[in-house]
């Protein structure tokens, strides 16, 4: 195993291309990192020439630009996107060897910058958990710890699934974690600069922790202060002032709902009492709208009494909704069905259904097959 990664700061080198074919190229030596154990792809350039892939094959590391590569070679990793990765890694390691004392376990995590979280196999977390992560962290980039990393051989190593291996890497952080893992890491704990905990849901396995670590804790700090403001722009109110203008402004939209609601509901009996004036049995809806076909059903439903139909055509097909008081929706369903392409179902007194058919087209059909 290379010991190139040993360092997370070793960043460029000059070497040679050792294979080049259909566009993938190895060479002598590297310092990028593909995509493996957990850990996201480095970015940088080979001569000048961004990197745009990398695969594992092997050991081997296979690199792909957009052009072709001649001797010498000079390579650049991202420093950047090397530390976000890095930081990650190593602050979820040591998380690790925080949730074995608990008899918890980490079993998934989410390394990209924009989203980055652990899933915990709990659903149900004690209370001042998260604080105590953050405490926990906050300890362990101040202690700075040196990470220490060994290589034994696999045949020696106690777990069997390694002992496929010629050689192990051991990651190794004081007392808190040590583990196999080839990824690079921080050489020290200060270098995962820091770590806050965003907050947590619960998931299908357990419990999300969503977190900002490294570099991206500026970046978040940056997109949440710009959010900040543009709200309280938008609410005409400080900080400060924000939280309470938000709740009035809330309380204000909950009450505004509730008389636009009100007034919905009285419009659409109007529409009911007046559209039950015509003696037609296919009633025409006046707003080519999904939501006011159903509340105008349900208003027409109870004032109905007799057999009608209402409909209403979106995108040259017939929405409709059968509405019986005696409760025969279903069976002017079924008629209809006889002589049309339909879909639909209901209760006895109210039954909504597509036809596959313009408006006229139901029209006539509805009036030749149940009149």
């Amino acid at each position: 195993m290379t010991r190139v990664y040993d360092d997370f700061l070793n960043l460029s080198c000059d070497t040679k291309i050792k294979t080049a074919q259909d566009g993938w190229y190895s060479f002598d030596e590297t310092v990028f990192y593909g995509e493996k154990g957990g850990i996201l792809p480095d970015e940088g350039t080979i001569n000048g020439q961004k990197v745009l892939e990398l695969k594992w094959e092997d050991d081997v590391v296979y690199h792909r630009v957009d052009g072709e590569l001649h001797d010498p070679i000079h390579m650049e990793v991202d420093r950047m996107t090397r530390w976000c990765n890095t930081s990650v890694q190593s602050a979820f390691h040591m998380l690790d060897g925080y949730y074995a004392k608990l008899g918890l376990h980490i079993v998934a995590i989410g390394v990209h910058p924009d989203n980055q979280w652990y899933e915990l196999d709990t659903k149900t977390l004690p209370e001042g958990h998260l604080e105590e992560v953050q405490a926990f962290m906050d300890e362990q980039i101040m202690n700075n710890i040196k990470t220490e990393i060994s290589y034994v051989k696999g045949s020696d190593y106690p777990n069997p699934h390694y002992q496929q291996y010629d050689e192990v890497r051991i990651v190794k952080f004081g007392d808190v974690d040590t583990q196999p893992c080839g990824t690079p890491h921080v050489n020290e704990t200060k270098d995962i600069l820091a770590f806050t905990v965003l907050g947590s849901a619960k998931s299908g396995r357990g419990t999300k922790v969503f977190v900002a670590c490294g570099p991206m804790v500026n970046v978040r700090l940056q997109e949440y202060n710009a959010l900040l403001r543009r709200m309280a722009n938008a609410a005409t109110a400080g900080f400060d002032e924000l939280p309470h203008k938000l709740e009035g402004l809330l309380t204000s939209n909950k009450q505004l709902t509730k008389e636009v609601d009100e007034l919905r509901r009285e419009l659409y009996e109007y529409k009911a009492a007046e559209l039950l004036n015509s003696d037609e049995l296919v009633l025409v809806c006046p707003d080519a709208d999904p939501k006011a076909l159903r509340t105008l059903s349900q208003a027409i439903s109870a004032r109905a009494t007799r057999d009608v139909i209402l409909a209403a055509e979106f995108d040259g097909r017939t929405s409709f909704t059968i509405i019986s008081p005696d409760g025969k929706a279903r069976d002017l369903f079924e008629k209809l069905k006889t002589a049309a392409d339909i879909t639909g179902g209901g209760p006895p007194k109210i039954v909504s259904g597509k036809a596959q058919l313009s408006l006229v087209e139901f029209q006539n059909i509805a009036n030749c097959t149940i009149q």
